[in-house]
């Protein structure tokens, strides 16, 4: 792809992906997503990011253009995370965001009639029986292939990253040799909109402080809260109960009631997915997960063995098999435990290094039931 669309943030990755797209001589137009126009400098779309962004452009020299998605932004990412809080879960909008924003990309590349699109994202585009696959960046502890996964076919196709193969460190250095601006520029924040925490978020869409009961298993009270939605599956601060440590296990929206028990209670054997992309998650792309009965993590005809991760920056779990529920939901078996996985986070399936599937994780029964 000789000519691409660079989504330009402001931020030090994607001035370098830039500057290294250009050096390579392909034909790079910048563009700015104006998604969530909040005043704090560390807001998506604020007018700091793009004033930053237009720095980065005019050094490498390249046109430049704003693309405004605020009315979209908010209608399919911003309104679902409140909705997603009050319903109980725990949201990871980075996943819809990408999935938005890279269409937009590829769409206004089109239009230019540019060959594809690049970002700063830590994560490979790799090739696997002629199909396009997101992958492992190799810097592991900036990967970002996580929040990748809802991405088509279509968008990886045409998809460069730039960034794929080097370090964070690597990528402040040649910021600095190049003497841009970004290079000390601070790490943005995961959820840009809400840069002051979920919370105040919450608090500015209009949801009030109500109380609700801390229960047991059992369903026994307690102690009070102030709201289900301000807890998380595996929390430990702010529950006033008197003989901690306790730990939230799970969140009853309805009754708004926020379950309560010891560590070991947060540990399971298995999870259960809904909103299956499979990509490979079976023994082949598009057959089922539990097509047929229970599933092994490793494909019958040899290769990599499954793995699902369960939280942004968490290692990746062995699966042991994989079974259907009603719903089209899978239940995902372990290898080994994992502790507090949160109903509404991404599972993402990987065969190594490769994405080769994704889900949300739906409330187990346990958490549901008196």
């Amino acid at each position: 792809m000789r000519s691409l669309l660079v989504a330009v943030s402001g931020g030090v990755d994607s001035a370098v992906a830039l500057q290294w797209l250009k050096r390579e001589g392909r034909a790079v137009h910048a563009v700015h997503l104006r998604l969530w126009p909040g005043g704090d400098r560390r807001a998506g779309g604020s007018p700091e990011a793009l004033r930053a962004a237009q720095e980065v452009a005019a050094a490498a020299g390249v046109p430049f253009e704003v693309l405004d998605d605020a009315e979209g932004f908010e209608r399919t990412v911003a309104d679902p995370f409140v909705a997603a809080y009050l319903d109980g879960e725990t949201p990871n909008p980075c996943v819809v965001c990408n999935r938005r924003r890279f269409a937009l990309l590829a769409r206004r590349a089109a239009e230019l009639g540019l060959d594809g699109v690049a970002s700063g994202h830590y994560a490979r585009v790799v090739a696997h029986a002629g199909r396009p696959y997101a992958a492992r960046a190799a810097d592991l502890a900036k990967d970002q292939s996580y929040v990748l996964w809802a991405l088509g076919e279509e968008s990886l196709a045409r998809l460069v990253l730039p960034l794929g193969d080097v370090t964070k460190d690597e990528v402040r250095a040649a910021a600095r040799r190049l003497g841009l601006p970004a290079a000390a520029r601070p790490e943005s924040q995961e959820v840009c909109f809400a840069a002051e925490g979920y919370r105040r978020f919450l608090a500015s869409r209009g949801v009030r402080p109500r109380r609700g009961r801390f229960v047991d298993r059992r369903g026994r009270t307690l102690g009070e809260h102030d709201g289900q939605w301000r807890f998380t599956v595996g929390q430990r601060r702010g529950i006033d109960v008197p003989g901690g440590p306790w730990y939230v296990l799970g969140r009853r929206a309805a009754e708004n009631e926020v379950v309560v028990g010891r560590a070991g209670e947060l540990v399971a054997g298995e999870v259960v997915v809904r909103d299956v992309v499979d990509r490979g998650i079976g023994d082949a792309p598009g057959r089922g997960p539990g097509t047929g009965g229970e599933t092994g993590g490793a494909p019958a005809g040899g290769g990599e063995p499954l793995t699902v991760q369960l939280r942004y920056r968490s290692p990746a779990v062995p699966v042991r098999a994989l079974e259907a529920r009603p719903g089209g939901r899978v239940l995902v078996r372990l290898e080994r435990p994992f502790s507090a996985a949160a109903p509404g986070q991404s599972a993402v399936f990987y065969r190594g290094a490769r994405v080769v599937g994704g889900g949300v994780l739906d409330a187990p029964e346990t958490s549901q039931a008196r």
